[in-house]
């Protein structure tokens, strides 16, 4: 199961290096606003408005979709992400899963864990990593909620982190999931 979330992590990770490399948006004075989406269970609040998009992984069990939303603010990138795995994660512990999704995060961006906590969202199992490599500072938390992975992260230039990280990833919620 571990390499099922390993394979969507390195997807994820590969979309948002290409964000983050793009030509950044300039920096803004930003009227943060909250942003619910019910069809995957959360509520947000970005600076700016989000690009919202949809990418088919494959992975070992078969396709999964991973949703994106995504925000640039000067040369950071804030994000979100979200994978059901259905129930076969569900019966998975959680912790194991938090675990190998940070193991892919970090070994994809030849990272060095500068902090890593247990966290948690109402009942549910999180993970709370701050991260570095040589150009990049990373943000991350992650969420397991049944079997849905919830992924938010900030991610900046190591010279110049995000001032409003910590708000951003608190604004994360939990809302009552829709009907797809």
């Amino acid at each position: 199961m571990q390499l099922r979330f390993a394979q969507v992590t390195g997807h994820f990770l590969f979309a948002l290096a290409i964000i983050s490399i793009a030509a950044p948006l300039p920096a803004q004075t930003a009227e943060w606003k909250a942003h619910d989406y019910p069809a995957d269970g959360f509520r947000v609040t970005f600076p700016v408005a989000p690009e919202v998009s949809k990418e088919n992984i494959p992975t070992d069990a078969g396709p999964v979709e991973l949703h994106l939303y995504t925000a640039s603010v000067g040369n950071t990138a804030l994000n979100i992400s979200v994978c059901d795995y259905g129930t076969k994660a569900a019966a998975v512990d959680p912790d194991n899963i938090l675990a190998g999704v940070e193991k892919g995060a970090i070994d994809n961006w030849k990272a060095k864990v500068a902090s890593e906590n247990k966290i948690a969202l109402g009942v549910n199992h999180g993970l709370a990593v701050e991260a570095e490599n040589d150009s990049m500072h990373f943000s991350l938390r992650y969420y397991m909620v049944g079997g849905v992975l919830y992924q938010t992260m900030v991610v900046s230039p190591a010279a110049e982190k995000f001032p409003d990280a910590k708000r951003f990833l608190d604004s994360f919620q939990l809302i009552p999931r829709t009907a797809n």
